[in-house]
């Protein structure tokens, strides 16, 4: 489904190498579990292997781990949760009021036309009583009919007049609920962030402005370290918290036209039109230490889970760069800044 260039079936662009890979990997993890290898199913763990959903994935390991069987109706379940948007639901349900509508407009329309089209041809006989009656009581008799006629027609005018603005109403309900709707499909459940479709549509976005206009543009790729010692050892809630509070702490440091995203589990992304590459790694080194400098807690106690760091590349874009390349030049300079033993900021052009 399509809404407005909105997409609500997640987008892949991994390569033949690493498809095959999961493939390697997919296959016998569901012939283990003696689940059907049918495309719900397949898309289903094809999302758990890549790891990017971690709600599917700490639902799946429950699930698993209580060798629950998979019926066509939990599978569906998880598919319409996890990989299609939620928002599905709210469209099919704005969808389906929106059609009411337009049938109860259409009926009313109905109505009060056969209703003008019967009074037209009362008022013609009526008239034609008219001409050919010269008896002042007869005409007195034509002329009430001819009044009580119009005043029914108003009536009905009247009632039609007022479908249309109770209809008006509901048109406008429907459309903040489907302003709504759009919203929440694009936005990351849990951080609050744009999820990764989103993301790949404002990129591109920015990236056909910037080529039309010659503005900086400059991409960051955050992941935080050792994030699976955090889910290991204080469990996958603690994780969760980990990722919110990494996400409200990003908001805080971009300005109101960056757009910050979560790329893919412990994965964020902050995309940074009018912004040149040294003021992209000035905000990013703000994010970082921000984050390093605060030791988080368990919730209702003061147990510390220690220092949590962030591993951040910037990519800044050039001419004839793609969103692929844009990315991949990012996320190599997150990957340095972690070969270089984490908790840093590394630019793409670093050595």
């Amino acid at each position: 489904m399509i809404i407005d260039g909105l997409t609500f079936l997640p987008t892949y662009d991994d390569t033949l190498e690493q498809n095959a890979e999961y493939l390697r990997q997919i296959l016998p993890l569901m012939s283990k579990h003696k689940i059907a290898t049918d495309p719900l199913n397949f898309a289903i763990f094809y999302e758990y292997i890549i790891g990017r959903n971690i709600g599917l994935n700490n639902e799946l390991d429950a699930l698993l781990g209580k060798q629950v069987v998979f019926t066509s109706e939990l599978s569906a379940k998880l598919f319409k949760k996890y990989i299609c948007d939620t928002s599905i639901d709210s469209l099919e349900k704005i969808n389906h009021l929106l059609l009411q509508l337009i049938n109860k407009t259409g009926e009313a329309l109905d109505t009060t036309g056969e209703k003008a089209s019967a009074a037209t041809i009362d008022f013609q006989n009526q008239s034609k009583k008219l001409e050919n009656n010269q008896d002042l009581p007869e005409i007195k008799i034509v002329l009430t009919e001819i009044i009580a006629g119009t005043k029914g027609l108003a009536e009905t005018s009247m009632t039609l007049q007022t479908q249309l603005d109770d209809n008006k109403k509901e048109m406008q309900l429907l459309r903040q609920e489907l302003a709504h709707a759009r919203e929440t499909a694009k936005t990351d459940a849990l951080t609050g962030l744009l999820n990764r479709r989103a993301f790949d549509q404002k990129l591109n976005e920015y990236i056909e402005i910037h080529k039309q206009n010659d503005v900086e543009l400059c991409l960051l790729i955050l992941d935080i370290d050792h994030f699976k010692q955090v889910n290991d050892t204080f469990g996958h809630q603690m994780g969760d918290n980990v990722l919110r509070y990494t996400a409200n702490l990003m908001k805080q440091h971009i300005t109101e036209h960056h757009c910050a995203a979560r790329y893919g589990g412990e994965e964020m992304a902050i995309i940074m039109p009018n912004t040149p590459l040294n003021k992209a790694m000035e905000i990013a080194e703000k994010i970082r230490t921000s984050l390093a400098q605060h030791p988080l807690k368990l919730k209702g106690s003061k147990k510390s889970i220690g220092k949590v760091t962030i591993s951040i590349g910037v990519s800044s874009f050039k001419i004839n760069d793609s969103i692929e390349s844009l990315i991949e030049r990012a996320d190599m300079a997150m990957y340095r800044a972690k070969d270089n033993g984490r908790n840093q900021v590394m630019a793409e052009n670093a050595i």
